[in-house]
Formats: C-alpha cells, structure tokens, sequence
C-alpha cells in the first residue's frame, strides 16, 4: 500500500478540499464493480463510537473557527473537535465569560463571588444540500432523488462555507480550528504572524505528535505528502508546519499546490501596502518551498485568470470560491490521480522524478482542459484551450513545446476520436509526453451545475490535465524578484513593519534571481511582454 496524507490550510484550500474529496467519495462502489481507486492510500479505515465501521480522509485540515460553519464530527459524536456527545468550550456554538472580570474591566460594580455567565451563540444551521444528504441517508430503502441533492447544491448563493457541500466525514483529529482574526485585523500576507500561529497552535495541541504522527504511524508505506495552502493567508503557517514535518521526514517526498495571492507582481503600485504585503509574503513562500517540497505547483488567484475559450463552456463566476474551487480541484484530483490508482506503479516519488528528470526542478505548472467537447479536435484546438493555471496573466509565450522540460498528461473518459485526434497531435510534439488513460471525471451532485453547453449537470465530464515543467516558469521568479528589488529600494519601512530584516529580503531577491536563470536554461524562446513601467 502506498498511502498519501493531505494537508489543507486557507478557505479556498478547503473549498478546493471539499470537492476532491466528494470526488474521492464518488470511486466507492460498494459492491457494484470494482474501483479505478485505490481507497486505502488517501482513507484510513476505523470505527465510529457505536464500533461501526468507518472510512475517513488521511488529513490535516487547517482553518479559521468561522469558516468550519456547521461541520461537525458526526462519525465520532456531535462534538465539534472531541467526537463526544457534548459542546466543548471551543465550539463555535458556545463562549462564556468570567462576569466579574467582565463587569471590573468595564468599570462595572459587581460581585466577587466568581460567578460564571455563560452567553451562546446561534448554531449555525445546516446547508440545505446537508439537510437533503442527511434525508438520504435516513430513507436508504428508497431511490435517492439526485435531482433534488442537485437543486440545492448548484446554487451559488447558497453556498456559505465549504462544509456546505461536504459529503465525507472527517476524523477529529483532522480538523484543526484556529482562532478566529477580528475584524479590524488583516492577516494577508503576514508571513510572520503565520508562522507564530502555527508555533503557538502547535505547543497548545501537539498537532505533529498526537495528529500527524498518529496518520504516519497507521500507514504501511507513507509515499508522500500532498499539500494545498492558500498563500496569503496561510503562507507562513505553511512554512512553519513544512520546517517541522521536515525534522521528522527530511527524505519523504510531498507534492504542494500552492495558491498564490490576488496581488500580481509587476502590476503592485509603490504605496499599495497591502499589495506589497501579500507579494513579498508570495516571494518568500515560494522561497522556502524550494527547500521544503520535492514539487510545488504554484497556481494563480482566479481574478488574474485571462479570458478565452477555454472558458466558453462554463458559465463559471470567478468571485465564487464554489465555482473556481471545483475547477481547481477537478485539474488537481486529475493530475495526481495515477498517485491513487488501483492498478497504477507510480508513486509521489516517481511523479516527481518525471517532472524534475533533465533539470532538477522544483517547480511545475498545472494546466488543462475542463471540459473536453465531443468535437474537439487536438491539433486544431489544444494551443487554444488548454490553460495554464501558473503563469503569469501578462506574460505571453510561444507555443511551442520547446519550452517544456517535461509533461505528465492525464485523461479522462476519451471517446475514440479524442484518443485518435490526441496520439496525432503526440505525434507532432519534440517532446515525449508521459500520458495517462482513465476514466472521466465523476461529477457528484454537490459540483456546480455551470455547464453552458448542457441543461443540467453530467453525471461525469471528460477533462485533459496536465504537470510540466517548462521555462515558463522564469517569468514568475523574474516578476517576483523585481518587486521585491523595488520593495528593497522604495519600501524599506513596509519590510521592517511586517518584521523582516532588510538583509533576508535581499536574500530573498537575490535567490528569486537565481531561479529565473536556472529556468531560462540559457537562450529562452520566450516571447515576453512586459508592462510599459517595466520598460
């Protein structure tokens, strides 16, 4: 067995979460025929508190308190993070307060006999995609009406937390609940206040000896890890978690995507605080997944995506985390998928050794194509539609495959004229794409209905996805390390503000610089355009 444990941390992370995992949910058969999957590498197998079987995830899940809504630990109980039957003091459910202290800081005559006022909050109700699951679950006897699952879930705007949509249940040491940010802080782009969470969240509970240990020691054969983080918010967080999992792991191998900010290198105006913020938070986290994945995918905020048509056929809102979320994560499960096959030889190790094999890179591009019409036509449309979610908006490049290192391709429920039109245009490419065949993507009714070629969600959707490394990737090092040579030059006020020392931001650029070379590999075929204030 080659088990896979996941991190997630940030709210569009667990949103991308979400939708991986009810796509994991949707390979269980349960008797019917047998599964592409191999469930035992991403579920771990237990008992519930009635001795009942179970099936959970292998995760760490990292959140803020108020975006976990109304998730509970239904397996284990209806605590929020014990499993046992009563509210705990953390539960978003539930606060209290000393009076007496309360009453003397507010200059308020009281008592001191230590009284305690206990005040709660409203439970946050159940989505109406949970409550119709939940229906499901109670009439097993009957058909379950997937058309009314399906009303309640491809509504945007009912949409309120990714646990909304959630169809697994999670082990409660899964779910770890940060302390929630007030409203008048911004934590974006705090590198160091993310760092310290995570060193205090750890010291309060354990999480790399009673949770992440627990997970490794359960495995027969850890091949890796596999890490979705949200930069902004949880960059630094991140960073500190991959220091103190690589004192324990220095060899294992760990595949990370990691989500870049909103804030475009290049595009951050000089008194932009915030922009600058989130950029150098950006730069310094890609700095340190040098040195602490074997593979990072860094993956570009949707408000940069560039329009085309490769979006033709979704009527696809880019300010929803529901819509883009499923997206991502549709190319993400895609990609990794021969990580979890049934039938599959490879493994974290393997994957990542495709990718880096002609120039020891680090760093790879995830793109695709979602979803795949029944014209299409390879040589015709690929160069078209086929989107690279890592670079850059404002960079063009040649289409050209000799701007690639190497590619992994995996595809999903091709007809025979999609596999024909494909092995043409392989044949065409210098390249030697490693490719994968399996079957198309399950769509469960919790995926958005935001088909505009179709009245109603698919039960399943062809989709091309694809890993590759490719000089490309020098025009994000480049953007980046001219940033922050700005920031170093203009903004010294702003670096020291966010707790840096002016010399590890010149490290940072520096390094930045180095990378760009090390991916230009000499004469670059790249076709650049730069914004008239680089020029």
């Amino acid at each position: 067995m080659k088990e896979i444990i996941y991190i997630q941390a940030g709210n569009l992370s667990n949103h991308i979460g979400s939708h991986f995992w009810n796509t994991q949910e949707s390979y269980f058969t349960y008797g019917e025929e047998d599964s592409v999957v191999d469930h035992d590498i991403s579920f771990r197998e237990g008992r519930n508190l009635k001795g009942e079987p179970t099936f959970c995830p292998r995760l760490l899940l990292f959140d803020r308190k108020a975006n976990f809504g109304a998730l509970t630990s239904g397996l284990y109980g209806e605590g929020e993070d014990t499993g046992e039957g009563e509210d705990t003091d953390e539960a978003p459910g539930k606060w209290s307060v000393v009076s007496n202290i309360y009453m003397s800081c507010n200059n308020v005559p009281c008592n001191r006999n230590g009284d305690v006022v206990e005040y709660r909050q409203e439970r946050i109700p159940k989505s109406s995609y949970q409550e119709r699951l939940d229906e499901e679950a109670e009439l097993m006897d009957s058909e379950p009406t997937a058309d009314a699952g399906r009303n309640r879930a491809k509504n945007n705007h009912n949409i309120r937390y990714w646990s909304d949509y959630d169809r697994v249940f999670y082990h409660p040491r899964s779910l770890h609940r940060l302390p929630d940010v007030p409203d008048y802080e911004n934590t974006e782009g705090d590198w160091m206040g993310g760092q310290e969470t995570f060193t205090r969240y750890n010291e309060e509970h354990d999480v790399m000896e009673e949770s992440f240990r627990l997970f490794v020691e359960e495995c027969d054969y850890l091949q890796g890890i596999q890490v979705t983080n949200e930069s902004s918010s949880f960059g630094g967080f991140t960073h500190a978690f991959l220091l103190a999992f690589r004192e324990e792991f220095p060899k294992l191998p760990s595949i990370t995507f990691s989500l870049l900010s909103s804030a475009t290198p290049s595009s951050i105006e000089a008194d932009d605080d915030f922009g600058l913020r989130r950029v150098l938070g950006d730069a310094l986290g890609l700095q340190g997944l040098k040195e602490l994945s074997t593979m990072t995918i860094p993956i570009q905020s949707p408000s940069s995506w560039s329009p085309g048509p490769w979006l033709e056929d979704l009527a696809l809102d880019r300010h929803s985390y529901y819509h883009t979320s499923a997206l991502f994560s549709s190319h993400i499960e895609t990609a990794t998928l021969p990580l979890r096959l049934k039938e599959g030889q490879e493994d974290t190790s393997k994957l990542c050794s495709i990718l880096s094999w002609e120039t020891d890179a680090r760093f790879a591009h995830l793109g695709g194509i979602f979803p795949l019409s029944d014209s299409f036509d390879f040589r015709r449309d690929v160069g078209k539609n086929l989107y690279d979610f890592s670079a850059l908006p404002q960079a063009t490049v040649t289409d050209s495959d000799r701007d690639v290192f190497s590619r992994i391709d995996v595809s999903r429920g091709f007809s025979p004229s999609h596999t024909s039109s494909y092995q043409s245009w392989l044949e065409t490419q210098r390249l030697q794409i490693r490719s994968f065949q399996a079957p198309a993507i399950p769509l469960p009714s919790s995926f958005p209905s935001f088909f505009t070629s179709l009245p109603t969600r698919p039960p399943s959707c062809t989709a091309l996805s694809s890993l590759s490394t490719t000089k490309r990737t020098s025009i994000l090092f480049s953007r980046y390390a001219s940033q922050v040579d700005e920031c170093i030059k203009r903004r010294r006020d702003m670096i020291q503000r966010m707790g840096l020392e002016i010399d590890d931001v010149k490290s940072l650029r520096d390094e930045l610089w180095v990378l760009e070379d090390e991916f230009k590999g000499g004469e670059s075929v790249l076709n650049v355009e730069m914004d008239e204030d680089e020029n």
